[in-house]
């Protein structure tokens, strides 16, 4: 990564702060990361503790952004058609994961307005990945949108896999039922999370 971008991570760690909890459990070689998405900063929470071997997916218009363009430019970013992703976009996906590189993806398409927590519904792309490349999905929740000074948590659980759809010719159900393995594994994570910050205030009382 660029040296001014590595530079410009540090400093967003300082006006940013977060925490990790379970960095432990992202796995050596390919990977898919599936994040919950509140803002901007989401990606940069990603790149910081993934700096070498990480590709994000997003949507092609960040591309056209000067500094998060740039640094998803940086980090071997993947632009997508949101409402019509082509081939070109599956192929570099799959290499990434193929040449045991990480791939980070915010599955709910698009970031989270709604003033609540809840997880989004998410769209079937990293199910699809991941069953292709056969390689494991690590489910990490964001504990809220980032503010300034303001700390934030990142939980990163175990990895998972899909192996029941290795080879697989997929239906319409097959994606609803991996939807739903991907979402229910989130969740899961996300009261983990919670349930780790209510025991942190307690103690703390």
């Amino acid at each position: 990564m660029n040296p001014f971008f590595r530079l410009l991570i540090k400093i967003s760690y300082l006006i940013y702060p977060y925490k990790v909890l379970g960095k432990e459990n992202i796995p050596n070689g390919g990977a898919i990361l599936v994040c919950n998405h509140f803002s901007f900063v989401d990606p940069l929470y990603l790149v910081s503790f993934n700096k070498k071997n990480l590709s994000v997916l997003a949507k092609k218009e960040l591309f056209k952004k000067k500094f998060i363009g740039g640094l998803l430019k940086n980090c071997g970013g993947i632009p997508v058609d949101r409402d019509n992703p082509d081939l070109s976009t599956i192929i570099s996906a799959i290499k990434v994961l193929k040449n045991g590189n990480k791939l980070a993806i915010f599955p709910e398409g698009t970031r989270n307005k709604s003033n609540t927590l809840e997880l989004q519904p998410i769209k079937s792309g990293s199910a699809v990945f991941a069953v292709k490349a056969k390689c494991p999905i690590v489910p990490i929740m964001i504990e809220r949108k980032a503010r300034v000074f303001r700390k934030n948590h990142i939980i990163i659980g175990k990895p998972f896999e899909l192996s029941d759809y290795y080879g697989k010719k997929l239906n319409e159900q097959d994606y609803l039922d991996l939807d739903l393995i991907i979402t229910d594994k989130m969740k899961s994570e996300q009261n983990s999370l919670f349930n780790y910050l209510n025991e942190k205030k307690r103690k703390n009382k």
